[in-house]
């Protein structure tokens, strides 16, 4: 059987993965399983472990992940449509996109899959998002304190999956840096943040905010030298950033004390999460008081247009070409403040060591 997952929801995805991986080892212990992801590998690879049985086992299971991250020449679509027809029985495909809907499936695929077989995965609501941090510490032997959890929230993306992660670094952190800690407030997650601190989209922004180009692309390349998916995720969180800072530099116009303006500070987010999120949090609101003293609204404006435009160019880059073009877009966006340019991505004025 072959499934489309769909939908924002990462850790009840991976969840669903674990499980038929279990299935399918029970059912054949011999089995081959393999994870390709668009972007970084092509239809080449995905052909050559879909096309023919295998001699060394009974069954193969193949996994596409980001399956949105695809390109039209990159033949990962055609290597899957051509498998589905064939009608093999000794092999499962399951192709697993963050997007919210089936619009972009290819068609042919969308034949081929039945639609009881496309199954979607939704983030929690915020009170049920609550609940499962609170229950996650509680099974590590935590309690949590409420200011706690909205750092946790603001600090992870809109899944299960990357709460999970915090929840398990924060615990592991505790027992060995604190024994006998027993519960955890927000003061607790600032020293851990202070103390475990990496690079990432919000110290990123901070860059950008300061208009520090030379910083900015050194904070993206110890990114991208971290996690391989950290550059797309940093452009994610630049991107709604830039979406808060214009509610934000809004709210100022209306006439909101500076405070007032952080609090009441909204956007939807554009990417599959696409969930509403208020307030900038009081310590984050000097890096966007920084950000209004560099960038006009009509900046922020054209700012946000442009990431738009990029978006799809950024999702399907390789590794190999995601820093050079994400180099362009801090570029793009310091200097010119997000009118694109006609210039070199290493203009002879521009000395940074990359």
């Amino acid at each position: 059987m072959s499934y489309i997952l769909l939908g924002p929801e990462e850790g009840d995805k991976n969840e669903w993965i674990k499980k038929k991986k279990a299935q399918v080892l029970k059912e054949h212990p011999d089995a081959e399983i393999y994870t390709f992801f668009a972007g970084d590998d092509n239809g080449a690879a995905v052909n050559a472990v879909l096309a023919q049985s295998s001699l060394f086992s009974s069954y193969r299971l193949a996994i596409i992940k980001m399956f949105e991250n695809r390109t039209k020449t990159d033949g990962i679509a055609d290597a899957v449509i051509s498998f589905l027809k064939s009608g093999q029985k000794d092999a499962d495909l399951i192709i697993v996109t963050s997007e919210k809907s089936d619009a972009k499936i290819p068609e042919q695929i969308k034949k081929l899959i039945p639609k009881e077989n496309r199954i979607f995965f939704w983030e929690m609501f915020e009170n049920k998002k609550r609940e499962w941090i609170v229950k996650a510490f509680r099974d590590e032997g935590f309690g949590i304190s409420d200011d706690a959890i909205d750092e946790i929230l603001f600090s992870v993306e809109n899944n299960t999956q990357e709460m999970k992660n915090l929840v398990s670094s924060l615990t592991l952190y505790f027992r060995a840096a604190i024994p006998d800690k027993k519960s955890i407030s927000a003061e607790d997650i600032s020293e851990y943040a202070i103390k475990t601190r990496t690079e990432d989209g919000t110290t990123l922004f901070q860059a950008i905010a300061e208009r520090d180009l030379e910083h900015a692309i050194l904070i993206m390349k110890t990114i991208s030298e971290s996690d391989p998916m950290g550059l797309q995720k940093a452009f994610q969180t630049v991107g709604t950033r830039f979406r808060l800072l214009e509610s934000f530099m809004g709210n100022i116009e209306k006439g909101m004390s500076v405070q007032d303006a952080a609090s009441s500070a909204t956007y939807l987010s554009p990417y599959p999460e696409n969930f509403t999120q208020s307030g900038i949090r009081k310590k984050e609101i000097p890096v966007f008081s920084k950000a209004m003293s560099g960038y006009k609204v009509s900046d922020v404006r054209a700012i946000i247009s442009y990431i738009g435009r990029m978006d799809t160019d950024m999702k399907s880059a390789g590794s190999d070409i995601a820093i050079t073009l994400f180099s362009d877009v801090l570029y793009t966006i310091i200097t010119f403040r997000g009118r694109e340019n006609k210039l070199s991505l290493a203009p002879p004025d521009l000395d940074i060591r990359i």
